[in-house]
């Protein structure tokens, strides 16, 4: 007389060729469990035992059973013997010592109203279970973000009312964020500034594009508040229909950018003055040299003037920026146009501030050897958006070979930014700029040329003078005439050589030569 194990395998041998490559353990017992039928090999990959341990001693799969789930685990048995299809899921320490994660399916099997046995399938759902916690945690790391930062975080249906308010931007409108929801956006907005802003939501709703923009937002008490906002817009089922906005308040760098305006217009008196006085150099020598002291002071001061309210923008910027738990998405989102912004106002301050090194002999370099085409090609890269915007074509001819030269990466790649920037800057829309790069014997040249607006013959032999600024009749592009002056200064120390030869109303060319890796 066989068993019922060996009458169910007799049966059902087919069914151990169809699921054996199932990553899960398929089995079929009695319906008290003291008896297995059939159990898949998976058992010995998720559980660590053979199936043959099983069948032999069935009661060794609950030795597995982590202590608190073992009510648990006896209810869904009741449940099953009741004849009720049944899923838990529960952890166990495999014969591996392993935490693992398992979702168990039983479902029981009736003959002529009686039940004969139980089927099921336990799945290994640790990953999925890790997935979930890790999910978790940064969806609460995201709402401490969200509660905690002192920024404007908010997001508008399409209609442009808001469905959601951070604490502590809600309290910096002097609201609280229940009585901002449901409000249109524009209601906050100064009525000057509402056209534009307006529009620049319908821009973002029509894109999926970061816009950035300065609001002037009034409070419930009626007090006028700057923001800039960086605002994108999201999709539901591929169709845009929110926006979601950081705003970072500015009203001290409003201020700040008002107070810059009045000391750059005395710097330029200074300037006009020490010209003057230059002419005069003969009969007053000590009058220019007090006055240039003068002046160089004037410049660390606007500079430093400046750097307050820009480090505390950048040091806020580098912390999320660097906080690794944060997505992708929302790092891109919270922190690039802010820092990249930051950043390049420091940059105009650090000019001003290592002209003045650079003069005095404190400069120290950061020599190292590096791939100058390397950091060409990159900082072409960044400048396309640029020329893009003017439709200037950009005549790319670089070497394909690595140029090492021994410098100092940051300041060359500053100066080379810095030529680029004013060739696109100073080209008219549809213009042309062309770059060559090239190793000529022991030297690295790169030219620059440009079909712009060009430089006055009287003009030339001062553009390298600093805080002098070329007369262009029509031209009203801003700038502090210390661009060229950094960029000579810099590649004077590294024992290069820069030209600039210009016609007006037909172009300029910059060329600069390095000398090649040389401790």
């Amino acid at each position: 007389m066989i068993t019922d194990q060996k009458k169910f395998i007799t049966g059902h041998s087919h069914l151990a060729e169809t699921v054996k490559w199932l990553d899960a353990i398929i089995f079929s017992s009695n319906p008290d469990g003291s008896e297995y039928y059939f159990i898949t090999e998976a058992v010995e990959k998720i559980i660590g035992i053979t199936p043959d341990m099983i069948i032999q001693n069935p009661k060794v799969l609950l030795g597995f059973l982590l202590p608190e789930y073992v009510t648990l685990f006896r209810d869904f048995v009741a449940e099953v013997r009741k004849g009720n299809n049944k899923s838990i899921e529960y952890k166990i320490i495999n014969a591996r010592n392993e935490e693992v994660f398992l979702r168990h399916s039983a479902y029981p099997i009736f003959s002529e109203d009686r039940l004969v046995r139980v089927d099921g399938i336990i799945y290994d759902i640790t990953r999925e279970k890790t997935n979930s916690l890790l999910l978790q945690k940064s969806e609460e790391r995201f709402r401490t973000l969200f509660e905690t930062a002192e920024d404007l975080i908010f997001m508008l249906n399409s209609a442009g009312n808001f469905i959601m308010i951070n604490t502590n931007g809600a309290l910096s409108l002097e609201y609280s964020p229940n009585e901002l929801l449901g409000r249109h956006f524009l209601e906050l907005v100064d009525n000057k500034s509402k056209p534009e802003i307006a529009k620049s939501f319908q821009k973002i709703l029509r894109t999926n594009k970061i816009e950035t923009f300065e609001a002037e937002l009034v409070t419930k008490y009626a007090k006028n508040i700057f923001f800039e906002i960086n605002a994108t817009s999201t999709k539901e089922n591929g169709v845009i229909d929110s926006v979601l906005a950081i705003g970072r308040n500015i009203t001290s760098r409003i201020r700040d950018r008002e107070k810059y305006k009045e000391l750059y217009n005395k710097l330029i008196e200074a300037n006009r003055i020490i010209s003057i006085e230059r002419d005069r150099a003969k009969q007053k020598i000590s009058v220019l040299e007090e006055l240039n002291r003068l002046k160089n002071e004037f410049v660390s001061n606007v500079s430093h003037e400046l750097r307050t309210p820009l480090a505390s923008i950048i040091g806020f910027s580098e912390t999320i920026h660097a906080d690794q738990n944060l997505p992708e998405e929302m790092r891109i989102e919270f922190n690039s146009i802010i820092l990249d912004e930051a950043k390049r106002l420091s940059r105009l301050i650090n000019n001003v501030l290592e002209i003045s090194q650079i003069e005095d002999g404190a400069i120290d370099l950061q020599k190292s050897q590096f791939n100058v085409v390397e950091s060409l090609k990159s900082i072409i890269d960044a400048s396309i958006p640029k020329s893009d915007e003017k439709e200037i074509t950009l005549s790319i001819n670089i070497a394909d070979e690595e140029i090492a030269i021994f410098a100092d990466r940051e300041r060359i790649e500053q100066s080379i930014e810095n030529v680029i920037s004013n060739a696109i800057k100073f080209t008219p829309p549809k213009g042309r700029v062309t770059i060559l790069a090239k190793k000529l014997f022991k030297e690295f040249e790169l030219i620059i040329s440009d079909t712009g607006i060009g430089i006055p013959k009287k003009d030339l032999p001062y553009v390298f003078q600093k805080f002098y600024k070329v007369s262009r009749p029509g031209d009203h592009t801003p700038g502090t005439g210390l661009g060229l002056v950094f960029v000579k200064n810099i590649i004077d120390l590294h024992k290069g050589l820069i030209t600039v030869q210009s016609e007006e109303g037909k172009g300029t060319t910059v060329v600069i030569k390095l000398p090649l890796k040389n401790k």
